[in-house]
């Protein structure tokens, strides 16, 4: 598990999409991440507990590692550890999903809440492995090029907020009409730290 772990009870702001707004109460955990290794072992450990409509919003500055978070997530979510997790800076939106309990390919229909639109606007990605929740797509979104809550016309958010999992950079780019101190329900991860080494990095 990641080093120097500790857990607290204080006052967060709910990420910086909303930072005009009331502070929430919630619990902290805080961990010393010293490596890439670390950070993606992080991101593993999330994707052991996720659940269908689980959202995780992923803070920190240019090379403080959300990406790699978000790689570890994916290849234990999906079984698959030599899958390859590029940045979504450039598309906006990587939806990863493997086939359906019925054998068809998660997303595949219009009629998939949350997934067709990202696959129309970004790409879907076909990992090897088996999802741990079968049939439950992963968008990977990164609005940070857009202007604040543009991503809504390229992403149905709110379904698939509800029916996908998602791991969100760039948080604050959501805007005010997606983003609220209560809406989505979420899991806050900050990321302190920069640079490929990942020295004193903590989230």
């Amino acid at each position: 598990a990641p080093r120097g772990a500790k857990q607290t009870s204080s006052s967060i702001v709910p990420s910086a999409a909303a930072p005009q707004l009331p502070l929430m109460t919630a619990a902290t955990l805080e961990l010393e991440l010293g490596s890439v290794e670390e950070t993606e072992l992080l991101g593993a450990q999330l994707a052991e507990v996720v659940e269908r409509g689980d959202v995780i919003f992923l803070s920190g500055e240019l090379g403080a590692g959300k990406t790699s978070l978000s790689r570890g997530f994916l290849r234990r979510f999906f079984a698959d550890p030599e899958l390859e997790v590029p940045s979504p800076s450039y598309l906006i939106c990587l939806s990863y999903a493997d086939d359906g309990p019925d054998g068809s390919p998660a997303g595949a229909t219009a009629d998939d809440a949350g997934g067709a639109k990202a696959a129309v606007s970004g790409r879907t990605l076909r990992p090897r492995g088996r999802a741990r929740l079968p049939g439950v797509r992963v968008l990977h979104l990164d609005p940070y090029r857009l202007p604040e809550g543009r991503v809504a016309g390229l992403v149905d958010l709110q379904s698939a907020f509800e029916t996908s999992v998602c791991l969100v950079e760039w948080p604050q780019r959501l805007g005010p009409q997606l983003c609220t101190p209560h809406s989505p329900q979420r899991v806050e991860v900050r990321l302190g730290g920069i640079g490929p080494q990942a020295g004193g990095r903590a989230a």
